[in-house]
C-alpha cells in the first residue's frame, strides 16, 4: 500500500500554508480526478488562476494581514483540508487522513514561512523575499499534483 497520496497531501498543505489558494488552485488547473466535474471545467480553471494570481499580488501589499491571524490561518486549514481530500479521492484512498495531513502541514508551513520571510526580509529586499516564497509555494504545489 503506497502512501504517495499522503506525501502529495503534505506538499499541497505546505503550499497552502505559504499561499492559501495555491494548493487547491494547482489541483483545479491540472483537472484532478478527485474534483467534482464542474471544478475541472474551463471557467473554474480561469477563476482558480485569477484567484492565485490575485493572492500573489495582494500578499505583497502592506495592509495585508498576517497569515497567522485567525481568519488567514483558518482559511489555510480549510483549503489545505480540501486539497488533501481531492488528492485522496483521486487516489481512491480514505479522505480523512489526507485532510489531517494537509491541514497540519499547512499550519506548520504558515508559521515557518512567516518566520523565514521575516528573516529573509532583513537580508534582501522584502519584495524579493516575498517572491522567493511565492516560488517555493508554487513549486510545492507543482510537486503535489505531478503525475
Amino acid at each position: 500500500m503506497s502512501g504517495r497520496h499522503l506525501v502529495d497531501a503534505a506538499l499541497a498543505g505546505a503550499a497552502t500554508g505559504l499561499r492559501s489558494s495555491v494548493g487547491i488552485g494547482a489541483l483545479i488547473e491540472t483537472t484532478s480526478t478527485g474534483l467534482p466535474p464542474p471544478a475541472t471545467a474551463a471557467p473554474a480553471r480561469l477563476v482558480a488562476g485569477l484567484g492565485v494570481a490575485g493572492e500573489l499580488v495582494v500578499d505583497k501589499l502592506p495592509a495585508t494581514p498576517s497569515r497567522l491571524a485567525p481568519p488567514g490561518l483558518l482559511a489555510r486549514i480549510v483549503l489545505a483540508g480540501v486539497a488533501g481530500a481531492v488528492i485522496a479521492r483521486a487516489s481512491d484512498r480514505r479522505v480523512a487522513p489526507a485532510m489531517v495531513v494537509a491541514a497540519t502541514t499547512a499550519v506548520v508551513s504558515a508559521r515557518i514561512g512567516h518566520d523565514l520571510r521575516g528573516l529573509a526580509s532583513t537580508r534582501v529586499p522584502p519584495l524579493a523575499a516575498a517572491v522567493g516564497e511565492d516560488l517555493v509555494a508554487i513549486g510545492l504545489a507543482a510537486l503535489a499534483v505531478r503525475r
